[in-house]
């Protein structure tokens, strides 16, 4: 036999209601995994990928 609050929690569980037992609400798989892009994201990407590409460039400088 289960206790009261375990019986809740169990069809708190299994329930579609679509929030959580703090009362988040829950998203789909695909859009948990989706993701909101940033600006400063894209500034270090873009950083990054101008560093690599003149380090490259400053390799095969110094190479020749």
């Amino acid at each position: 036999m289960q206790d009261p609050k375990e019986t809740r929690e169990d069809v708190d569980f299994h329930r579609t209601d679509g929030r959580t037992m703090d009362g988040a609400p829950v998203k789909t798989a695909s859009k948990a995994r989706q993701g909101v892009t940033s600006g400063r994201m894209l500034m270090v990407l873009s950083v990054g990928l101008a560093l690599v590409v003149i380090g490259f460039a400053a390799s095969y400088m110094g190479a020749v």
